[in-house]
């Protein structure tokens, strides 16, 4: 008889990747809103990674009307 190891391998395919819908509902919520430059505070990521996040959606969802914009600690979307 084999000695149990402790763990058992199970075949299965690796499911896709899905995005977090957090930066992509940012972008929606100042698209949908009518303010011609707003800042974006409250969250608990890091300025840069709130940038590449917000920069990945408009690029992604080819979005030209907007931009994302980080000046010291803080992240702006404006209307362009």
């Amino acid at each position: 008889m084999a000695k149990d190891k402790g763990f058992t391998l199970v075949a299965k395919s690796v499911p896709a990747r899905q995005r977090s819908s957090f930066y992509k509902e940012i972008v929606t919520d100042f698209l949908a809103g009518r303010d011609k430059s707003v800042m974006v505070e409250g969250t608990d990521r890091k300025a840069v990674t709130l940038v590449q996040g917000l920069r990945k959606v408009v690029e992604t969802d080819n979005i030209t009307s907007i931009k994302v914009v980080q000046r010291g600690g803080a992240v702006y979307l404006t209307r362009g």
